[in-house]
């Protein structure tokens, strides 16, 4: 008996739309995987007959796609959390059809009224591609992990932001010029604001929480900080200091307090996932029978994340019709602000060069209970009446830092407002 036909629909032929039309089309693995093509949706005019697809029709507009029920799959690449991408997911969800989302804003924004929808018409939705590109991340959670107990996941979730990183440091060029480099190698969009300030990190992070902890981590509960104002100057002295910064997104449910951060920071440069560089995605999962597993993996362009849509059709293919696929999110829990989070800081103090500046700095460590780690004091130009100090901290409180830094940047010898980078410590 040959299996049952999937009929398949397609809303979005940008980037990854392309290279999910061409893995369907020339990997010869799907051969068993009988599947159509009736309904595409595209604003940009395709060439359907070089993906060898026949009788296909291609609408303009996907809202026609809500006209629809002769299909079994909805692959939704428009992006966004709002608009046609969301009408015609919760359409297809309603209709108890199967989805396959790259989209992580919507995913992450609507994550309890999707579980719901899911619930409520029997319906199913894999978002694989949604979180680390070519890295199998959710399947790793979901199934690998299923009978292990998750303490901790860590990572690299943005490769434009990694690149920028990296290559700040490898060409010595400031931030401004390796965002423009990022920009015409199209690894960052011309509005970057979404890879650099945090935000694609915080979606997907959202959504590993969710599903690692089974709990609703609603996006605007993660606590998010880009790398807009990381300056190569820390970059080189974090080095030197035995350090890299990465823009990192970390989750830690303990005690019915789930710590959600996204923000970059100072990680040894003896741990693995300072190893990761350019474009790369990775991420660390620590849990009790596993300890730490590392996984590392292409960014999400095309072919990662095509490779990710197409696995999830594959899931699908194999699966029973009983859902899955869904978390109950039922776990109350509180969210951890990041003024309660304790760990250690570097900071870069740009002072007055005269006598009485370090007193004074370490009077208000002493009066907020935060002790100095280490010091380098930075030579300038002869003739600069300036000075540059960099201090690591033990671990304190953040609140108590930021208190500390207040009166600190109120001082007279205080030129610049001091520089506060966050240390990650994963021993």
């Amino acid at each position: 008996m040959s299996p049952k036909l999937t009929r398949i629909v397609i809303a979005g032929v940008g980037t990854v739309g392309n290279g999910v039309l061409d893995l369907l089309a020339k990997n010869k693995i799907l051969q068993n995987f009988r599947f159509e093509i009736p309904y595409v949706a595209s604003r940009r005019k395709i060439n359907i007959r070089k993906f060898h697809l026949k009788n296909t029709k291609v609408f303009r507009d996907a809202k026609s796609i809500l006209e629809l029920n002769d299909y079994d799959v909805l692959v939704e690449l428009i992006g966004g959390d709002e608009g046609v991408s969301k009408k015609i997911v919760f359409d297809a969800l309603k209709k108890g059809k199967k989805v396959v989302t790259a989209n992580k804003a919507l995913v992450s924004k609507y994550w309890d009224e999707i579980n719901k929808r899911c619930t409520k018409y029997n319906s199913l939705i894999f978002y694989e591609a949604a979180v680390a590109g070519g890295i199998p991340i959710i399947k790793v959670i979901k199934e690998f992990l299923l009978s292990d107990k998750i303490r901790k996941i860590y990572g690299i979730l943005n490769g434009t932001s990694n690149f920028i990183l990296t290559n700040m440091l490898t060409k010595n060029e400031d931030f401004e010029k390796i965002l423009k480099k990022a920009q015409e190698l199209g690894y960052a969009e011309a509005e970057p604001s979404f890879d650099i300030d945090g935000i694609d990190t915080a979606h997907k992070l959202s959504i590993l929480a969710s599903i690692a902890f089974n709990l609703n981590c609603s996006v605007d509960k993660v606590s998010t900080d880009g790398i807009r104002n990381i300056e190569l100057m820390d970059l080189k002295y974090s080095e030197e200091l035995g350090y890299k910064i990465k823009l990192l997104g970390i989750i830690n449910f303990k005690n019915k307090e789930l710590l959600s951060f996204v923000y970059p920071c100072l990680i040894d440069k003896r741990e693995l996932i300072s190893s990761v560089d350019g474009v790369y995605n990775g991420i660390v999962v620590e849990s009790d029978f596993c300890k730490k597993s590392f996984f590392q993996g292409e960014r999400a362009g095309a072919e990662p994340t095509a490779t990710s849509v197409v696995s999830d059709l594959l899931t699908i293919k194999n699966s029973s019709k009983k859902n899955k696929t869904i978390i109950n999110s039922n776990i109350k829990h509180k969210s951890l602000k990041i003024d309660n989070r304790i760990g250690s800081y570097y900071l870069r103090f740009t002072t007055i060069d005269k006598s009485g500046v370090i007193s004074g700095i370490t009077k208000e460590f002493k009066k907020n209970n935060i002790s100095m780690k280490s010091m380098l004091q930075k030579d300038q130009n002869p003739n600069s009446k300036n000075a540059t100090i960099v201090v690591t901290t033990h671990n304190c409180l953040e609140k108590d830092i930021k208190k500390a830094l207040t009166k600190i940047n109120a001082l007279k010898f205080i030129i610049k407002k001091t520089v506060m980078i966050r240390i990650e410590n994963f021993k």
